[in-house]
């Protein structure tokens, strides 16, 4: 992952600091390597499904980071595991960009299956952002991962953001 990539190259240029401060950053990064490892296929993934997983996902982030998020689920399990999968992870990316850049007090989580489309809402009540300067800036890969991994599944994704927060909403169409 893309922060990673800064966290070595931070520790490269201060590798004239003290031995602890280098250290400490090492267990850090090794703790973040551990974390994205632990998460390339969630385990029991394809034996629980995704509301567990999205709930277990949840509970994880509040814990680690006491950050207040509410889903609303409505899904039946129509869609193959590996679609389910691609929801997963647009769910985690855009709660981990929550996290790390909206300093938002809580994030709701809703997926609402109707007979002909899946919507699924990923919401913030934090400072907001410019969609088009974050999108146009290459920088944004979290943005991008969302945006291709709905398009993957047939899905397209809308961002909105302004002062009072951040909405990412993914259609997706059933095939009859």
């Amino acid at each position: 992952h893309d922060s990673i990539s800064h966290e070595l190259l931070t520790l490269k240029s201060s590798l004239s600091q003290d031995i602890k401060t280098v250290s400490s950053k090492i267990d850090a990064i090794i703790n973040d390597i551990r974390g994205i490892s632990r998460n390339l296929h969630p385990v029991m993934f394809d034996k629980i499904g995704l509301t567990p997983n999205i709930e277990q996902l949840v509970e994880r982030i509040q814990n680690q980071h006491n950050f207040f998020i509410s889903t609303e689920i409505n899904y039946t399990g129509s869609l193959s595991s590996a679609n389910e999968l691609q929801i997963y992870r647009v769910i985690q990316e855009a709660l981990s960009n929550i996290i790390k850049y909206a300093k938002a007090h809580a994030a709701k989580v809703t997926i609402d299956e109707q007979p002909g489309f899946i919507k699924i809402e990923i919401k913030d009540n934090g400072k907001g952002f410019n969609v088009k300067e974050a999108i146009n800036s290459g920088k944004a890969f979290g943005l991008h991962n969302i945006i291709e991994r709905s398009r993957v599944i047939g899905g397209e994704a809308q961002i909105n953001s302004s002062a009072e927060g951040t909405v990412i909403t993914i259609t997706i169409a059933k095939k009859p």
